[in-house]
């Protein structure tokens, strides 16, 4: 007890600072319970029974102030937290015999999640969901690379925990009857089914008075308190069938486009020519070359994309401050070639969702909150951005340079039609950063993929980066910061881990100009898309918004600010400039399928079609063609123009025995 309670006010001390008084009685508490502990003194059985009904009450009231305070909630919400913390603990204390062992157990239930949340919630800015549990694997093996503080509100917490353990280890009452132990066990573990199907329910969820919004996770878990939230989210663990959906009304949207793609493939599978002069002027010393009309595949484009990892441009916020620009060269791309604003589902994390959504042309907006279609639905082959270029006579490489397993790429990756995958074993001594392997090594693995293809082959390299991954507030040895936030006197620890993150997006800046540098002198047709996965974690973006006296604001709009990323589309024989003022991910296979002057799938020509009236349709919000963001479920009528879209992704990703793969391009 003493070693948790000095563990937990060291890690108080490392985040928020020392704090004498606090750290004293934190000090006492450890002795007061170590008394306690190795003195023979057991309570008697009107005091284990009055325990028995507070301690289950104390847990809840620890757990809910890991993240807010008990306040937050109204009072049929506490209820309602209560009723599923009684129910676990009674089931457990039957199960073991005894109120000693089961409440033991049952505390460490709230205390460990709690604490994981805490941490989950700092990292990336949103709690844990169900989905999570699949993405352990993942999580750990990048857990390295963060710094595991806390401030002294969860210290006191986990003290709180801690003297749960102490007096549920005091009580006497024991269960030795076997009838009443197995029929007691049955009756709670009853109550605890009952409960978890019925808060699944919107009825219940209603009567309760349940915040039901998904958009600000966040927010949920304040609003229905933590248990309640989690439990509640699993009704979403299975993709809901859109309303009328039918495998005749698929094919009856399908027909429209598919006749479209027939008619159009001609002009839209001849790749864009002309000189330097006729295109839009590029004065980064990188001319345009012109690509020749005859459709053959040796005259199509080598298609190479880069999701950066946590690539953004953190002026959205504002204008700041910096000892040098942060990101001039892709900057200037984007002012030349095509460049815009993307809206992507995730901050923080969860990466592969924004993968999802640019291989897939799918949304995670009719998908359950916080889901990884990665992990749940891709189980089968699935066509996808890959398996349409593979199916034009492209070779396919996937590259990421870290574990395989992250995410289950090493599955999806095949199932998606990639012909192979390098991952982190491929990188023999590469260039790190923060112990990632760099984004100027994980180019050159793109130069050496392209150099070793044959001279009649094109390739399509898909490129997942690692080098700005979380993790910002941890020494780095190996890296040090050279972006400064000027202006600024006093550099907190976030301070300097934003200085940190924007050195990371000027080491991948050069690093980019490079990599287009190379291929401008190459004599075959190359188009690169590069675009972020998310911003990174809250804690970087509000130094900026503090900086830049950022006012918070309820509003969708506001909100949208932390999801928007940069995206460029160069190549190296001259595209008209064009700028996208704001699209989501979901549309930007199909972008850079026309602007490689590729044939669009069906699936890609309906997308095309859709993003006139809807050129934001994220995972959090859809924007009309007037510029509005809605929240799902705000408006029906407007809403009902996304059924045909949520009907042809229910076909994609969900109903693959009446899928017609090359409506989506795979033949």
């Amino acid at each position: 007890m003493t070693a948790a309670t000095l563990l937990a006010a060291g890690l108080a001390v490392q985040g928020e600072g020392m704090d004498i008084a606090l750290f004293a009685m934190m000090l006492l508490c450890a002795a007061a319970m170590d008394l306690l502990i190795l003195l023979p003194i057991r309570f008697g059985r009107v005091i284990s029974a009055i325990l028995c009904v507070l301690l289950p009450a104390a847990a809840f009231f620890a757990l809910e102030n890991y993240t807010h305070v008990l306040s937050d909630l109204e009072i049929p919400i506490i209820i309602l937290n209560l009723l599923f913390f009684y129910f676990l603990y009674g089931f457990l204390m039957f199960l073991c015999g005894s109120v000693q062992v089961g409440y033991l157990v049952a505390t460490l239930v709230p205390m460990i999640f709690g604490l994981a949340n805490y941490f989950v919630v700092s990292f990336r800015g949103s709690p844990i969901v169900p989905w999570d549990i699949l993405s352990i694997g993942t999580a750990a093996s990048v857990a390295g690379n963060y710094s595991f503080t806390l401030q002294w509100k969860q210290a006191l917490a986990v003290l709180l925990f801690l003297w749960i353990l102490v007096f549920a280890g005091g009580t006497s009452l024991t269960l030795r009857r076997v009838k009443l132990r197995i029929s007691g066990a049955l009756v709670f573990a009853l109550c605890l089914f009952v409960y978890l199907s019925g808060i699944q329910k919107s009825q219940v969820q209603s009567f309760f008075g349940m915040d039901t919004i998904l958009f600000t996770p966040n927010v949920l878990y304040r609003n229905n308190g933590i248990a309640a939230a989690f439990l509640g989210n699993l009704r979403f663990l299975h993709i809901e069938e859109p309303s009328g959906y039918s495998k005749a009304r698929v094919e009856e949207i399908e027909a429209e486009y598919m006749q479209q793609d027939d008619e159009t493939t001609g002009d839209s599978a001849t790749p864009e020519s002309g000189t330097p002069e006729e295109k839009a002027g590029q004065t980064d010393g990188i001319p345009a070359k012109k690509l020749k009309t005859e459709v053959t595949l040796t005259e199509c484009p080598n298609v190479v994309i880069i999701m950066d990892e946590a690539f953004s441009d953190l002026s959205v916020w504002g204008d700041f401050e910096t000892s040098e620009e942060v990101m001039p060269f892709f900057k200037m791309m984007q002012d030349e070639a095509i460049g815009g604003e993307l809206y992507v589902s995730v901050k923080g994390g969860n990466t592969a969702n924004t993968e999802f959504e640019l291989m897939t042309g799918d949304s995670m907006a009719f998908l359950p909150m916080g889901s990884i279609p990665y992990q749940q639905y891709i189980n089968e082959e699935t066509p996808s951005l890959a398996s349409q270029l593979k199916s034009l006579g492209y070779s396919t490489t996937a590259i990421h340079p870290y574990n395989a397993s992250g995410w289950d790429r090493n599955i999806v990756y095949d199932l998606f039609g990639f012909d192979e995958f390098l991952s982190l074993k491929n990188f023999v001594s590469p260039h790190k950063m923060r112990g990632y392997v760099s984004d100027r090594a994980a180019f050159d693995k793109i130069i050496e993929v392209y150099e070793d293809k044959a001279e009649d082959e094109r390739k399509f390299i898909f490129l997942v980066t690692m080098q700005n991954h979380g993790g910002y507030s941890k020494p780095s040895p190996d890296f040090t910061s050279y972006v400064k936030l000027t202006g600024v006197e006093q550099k907190t620890t976030s301070m300097l881990a934003t200085e940190k993150y924007l050195t990371l997006m000027n080491e991948t800046d050069r690093a980019l100009q490079d990599l287009l540098l190379y291929f401008k002198e190459q004599e075959e047709p190359t188009i690169v898309l590069m675009f972020g996965d998310h911003q990174p974690s809250d804690y970087i973006t509000n130094v900026i918004q503090r900086i830049c006296n950022v006012k918070v604001e309820e509003t969708l709009d506001y909100a949208q600010q932390g999801y928007r990323v940069p995206f460029l589309i160069w190549s190296n024989y001259g595209l008209e400039h064009q700028y996208y003022d704001g699209i989501s991910v979901n549309f930007l296979g199909g972008i850079l399928m026309k602007a490689a002057g590729l044939p669009l799938s069906g699936y890609q020509e309906f997308l095309a079609k859709l993003q006139e009236s809807f050129p934001v349709v994220s995972g959090n919000v859809y924007r009309d063609s007037e510029g509005t963001f809605y929240s799902y479920g705000e408006d029906e009528e407007k809403e009902s123009g996304l059924l045909d879209y949520k009907t042809l992704q229910y076909n994609h990703l969900v109903d693959g025995k009446h899928r017609d793969d090359s409506f989506f391009g795979t033949q």
